[in-house]
């Protein structure tokens, strides 16, 4: 058989006829002229041993491809499992490219000046072209340096953080971290930040998405504006600030460095906690913008060779002292718009604060607190003590961690008592110097007994007699507050206990123009102008005598100020009393109101009708409901200050309802309207002639009709001029309108006045109701904060007379010598209107809490009562002082 027949083996490939290879392969051979070589002899062992290897080597390739091919679709499987598994449920990541970042809103007061600043997170928001490249640089270097050429997550730095950690099995070294920023802005801005590895995965697949969605300068400009870099800050601007008092412009490369070391550990690398940290931090960062090729070696050198010197930025430059009211427009907002918005919206807000008022209203305010703690309030300003055997040459360091005092004066400082003897004490301060190299500069001075005779020591919590030396006062290694004078000396200080709250209003607006809640805000934030509920005492007697003037009774018309008792439905017996404690008999009603008389007003009330004083007291605000009792008609019922603004204000107006309003407008970050003021109309500012003014108009109910509200207001006037309000009036040439308030026992002084153009009001007590001390009434106490705030409020301000509605007349009326001018309705005229006629009749008592029978007897004849007799005094020790007004 020849070879082209041998049959085939198993085992061996199929080929081609041996017989044509053999022919191809000659005729070749005899074509090179060359002879053929002999084919070699089959080897039957040989062929056997090929058969066996070819068939296991194609069996093992044939099973490895079929595992490999099983584990890729096992692979593909699991992974697609895990990627629906990790995948389903993930935040959209659409509204990144619309996303607004939390914004800072600004609160402006009169002129643009700055008030507060309303912000959960500090953030200043740049745009990518206005981040300087060397800061984008610095970021990328540091934390994501294939930023612009990876898909979202980084294989490379994966790899080299799982290599790094591998070293690392079995310590506590937190993992190195490989999240690019595309992932940060992920974690930061829709997952949380626990270290997971089911977080990681989410990460991974979100920052894909990411990139898919957005550009790589719109993802940098969300990192670099959302990163928290510590010290309160959000973002590069706001970090540039917080470290450097820098907008971001002005950073040179060690200071881009620096912040771009932030991220990675903002506590650690905060360069006032850890210079040393974040120094070297910095000079990695600016290695790594070396190799990155973003600075040359000269820069590079230059910048690490630049010491580390962050400066703080100092407080923005705020209205001083309005706090109470930033308060309480920040509570307006939040009512308006919820707090995300009020806190995060970047709105502009327009506000009716006057910064010059503001600082007035303050000011007067602490005046009166201190000059009433240093009559009645004893020593109590000790603020702390130290022990120190080292006193005399460690004072300064003792002092480091008192350095301010919350609610200390703006001439106050700390000091410490370094010696003592019986005339006076040896104290040491850290005081201000323009030529020390910082600023500052330790000083010394005396304290004398001479001029701390006010400092009484307490006795039991109250304060005794004058100390008869000054060791009675102060000890060595007390801390204190101290005034510093001239020549060495100084005055001892200490933040009072008493309280007291003011506003000044634009009565025709209804704009508060300022706002005092308090001491000091800093020291408590508690508003008393807002939220104390306190009796307002006889400031709510001129809405009883306004009920009297609606019921067409006349100014001049008498009234007894005799005893009052009244049963009451219980039982008991109202027996209230005059601040005097005795009577004149009949008085005309304009000289009840300004004498503040209890009696006469309480007469009169039953006259007209607690009724009808409920009505005036709840439609002007006073109160939202008054008990029917008489008590409540002279003030025996709890209000707030901003609630007698608006009262007054309504008065000061003629009778219009004000509402006041702290917010002039609202507007967001794009300029569009969301809030204006009601209530305040102008006809002509959009077509309106722009050589003319604007014509504002203001809307608001008719409480009370003007004539009646008209003549109260010439009353209140003589309260003034010649009543318990004349502490407040003196010395002004404009006309002005008041009443004062002092309830029961003096625990509560107030005085609310007013000018055709301009509303204020004081109040003065404690916290915890107690005693002010005898002869703090209104008038006394309250009166010279009004006249303070108002010299500065008045001035340079027109005189302006109330006007005189249509119809009225002012006409002269007497009493007791004295001559008042008063206002008379149309067919009223002095003197027209008798006792016997008007007040003769007494219905007796009105009301369920205070039905009873009068048994004070019956009102006296005498015409204007000029000339009527007072009866006789009953004795003091019978009369219970009432609830309510005093003075």
């Amino acid at each position: 058989m020849s070879d082209s027949d041998e049959p085939m083996r198993a085992g061996e490939r199929l080929s081609r006829p041996v017989s044509a290879t053999k022919k191809g392969a000659a005729a070749r051979a005899g074509q090179n002229g060359a002879r053929a070589k002999p084919s070699p002899k089959p080897n039957p062992g040989k062929r056997k041993r090929r058969g066996f290897m070819g068939i296991a080597a194609t069996t093992l390739v044939s099973g490895f491809y079929r595992v490999v091919l099983i584990g890729i679709v096992v692979v593909l499987v699991a992974g697609g499992g895990g990627f629906l598994f990790f995948s389903s449920g993930l935040p959209s990541v659409g509204g990144l490219k619309h996303y607004q970042p939390p914004l800072m809103s600004r609160v402006y007061g009169q002129n643009f000046q700055l008030v507060a600043e309303l912000a959960q997170e500090r953030r200043i928001y740049a745009p990518y072209d206005q981040i300087p490249p060397l800061v984008r640089q610095a970021f990328i270097s540091a934390e994501d340096r294939n930023f612009w050429i990876h898909p979202g997550v980084d294989p490379v730095a994966i790899t080299r953080a799982a290599l790094v950690d591998m070293t690392r099995l079995g310590s506590s070294t937190r993992p190195l971290g490989a999240s690019t920023i595309t992932e940060q802005v992920v974690k930061n801005m829709l997952l949380d930040n626990r270290i997971t590895f089911a977080r990681k995965i989410k990460e991974a697949i979100l920052a894909l998405r990411v990139e898919r969605a957005m550009t790589k300068k719109q993802i940098l400009t969300l990192y670099l504006n959302e990163i928290y870099l510590g010290n309160n800050s959000y973002g590069v601007a706001a970090a540039a600030q917080a470290y450097f008092d820098k907008p971001l412009s002005q950073l040179d490369i060690a200071e881009a460095a620096s912040l771009g070391g932030l991220p990675k550990a903002p506590t650690t690398y905060n360069p006032f906690l850890h210079p040393k940290h974040a120094l070297d931090r910095r000079n990695y960062v600016i290695s790594r913008m070396l190799a990155d090729g973003a600075i040359t070696q000269a820069q590079a050198s230059q910048a690490m060779a630049e010491p580390l010197l962050p400066h703080a930025a100092g407080a923005p430059r705020t209205a001083r002292d309005a706090g109470y009211f930033a308060d309480a427009v920040q509570s307006e907002l939040v009512q308006r718009f919820g707090q995300t918005m009020a806190d995060q919206g970047g709105l502009i807000v327009m506000t009716s604060l006057e910064p010059r008022l503001q600082v007035a209203a303050q000011t007067a305010l602490r005046n009166e607190l201190e000059r009433y703690d240093h009559e009645f309030g004893g020593w109590h300003g000790v603020i702390a003590h130290v022990d120190d055997p080292s006193l005399a040459s460690n004072w300064q360091n003792d002092l480091d961690k008192y350095a301010g005092t919350a609610g200390q004066r703006k001439n106050w400082r700390v000091g410490v008592v370094l010696s003592v003897v019986p005339a006076s004490a040896k104290l040491g301060w850290i005081g201000r110097d323009a030529t020390a190299a910082n600023g500052i500069t330790p000083k010394t001075g005396l304290v004398t007994l001479a001029a701390s005779r006010w400092a009484r020591p307490l006795i039991d919590g109250h304060p005794g007699g004058a100390a008869s030396s000054m060791a009675q006062i102060l000890k060595p290694g007390d801390i204190v507050m101290i005034a510093p004078g001239q020549a060495g000396h100084v005055d001892l200080e200490q933040i009072p206990i008493v309280q007291g709250s003011f506003m000044c209003m634009d009565p025709r607006s209804g704009r508060i123009l300022a706002m005092v809640g308090g001491w000091s805000h800093d020291l408590s934030p508690y508003n008393r102008a807002m939220q104390a509920e306190r009796q307002p005492g006889s400031s709510v007697k001129p809405f009883d005598y306004l009920a009297a003037m609606q019921q067409g009774i006349q100014p001049d018309a008498t009234v007894l100020d005799a005893p009052f008792v009244q049963q009451l439905s219980d039982g008991q017996v109202y027996r209230p009393g005059d601040y005097e404690d005795n009577f004149l008999g009949p008085v005309p009603i304009r000289y009840a109101l300004e004498q503040s008389m209890n009696l006469a007003t309480l007469h009169l009330v039953r006259r007209v009708g607690l009724d009808n004083v409920a009505h005036n007291l709840e439609a002007f605000g006073v109160v939202d409901h008054m008990p029917l009792i008489y008590p409540a008609a002279i003030g025996a019922l709890d209000t707030t200050m901003f609630r007698m603004m608006r009262a007054y204000a309504a008065l000061d107006e003629y009778g219009r309802q004000v509402t006041p309003s702290l917010i002039d407008s609202v507007t967001d970050p794009n300029g569009q309207v969301l809030y204006q003021a009601p209530d305040q109309g102008c006809s002509n500012c959009i077509d309106g002639n722009p050589d003319q003014p604007p014509l504002i108009s203001h809307t608001g109910t008719q409480l009370a009709d003007p004539d009646s509200v008209f003549q109260m207001i010439t009353m209140m006037q003589g309260v003034v001029q010649r009543g318990t309000g004349v502490p407040a009036g003196q010395g002004f040439t404009q006309p002005i309108a008041g009443k004062t308030g002092t309830t029961n026992n003096f625990n509560d002084a107030w005085f609310l006045g007013f000018t055709p153009q301009m509303l204020a009001g004081c109040w003065v007590g404690f916290d915890t109701p107690q005693d002010l001390g005898k002869n703090q009434t209104g008038g006394n106490v309250c009166g010279p904060v009004w006249h303070e705030f108002m010299k500065t409020a008045l001035a340079g301000e027109p005189t302006l007379n109330f006007p005189v509605p249509a119809g009225m007349t002012l006409q002269p009326t007497s009493f007791n010598g004295s001559t008042a001018i008063e206002a008379f309705k149309q067919g009223q005229s002095p003197g027209a209107q008798s006792t016997g006629d008007l007040l003769a009749a007494d219905p007796g008592g009105q009301g369920q809490a205070g039905a009873g029978n009068n048994t004070g007897g019956p009102a006296a004849p005498g015409g204007d009562g000029s000339n009527a007799a007072a009866p006789t005094a009953a004795p003091a020790q019978n009369i219970d002082k009432s609830l309510g007004g005093l003075y």
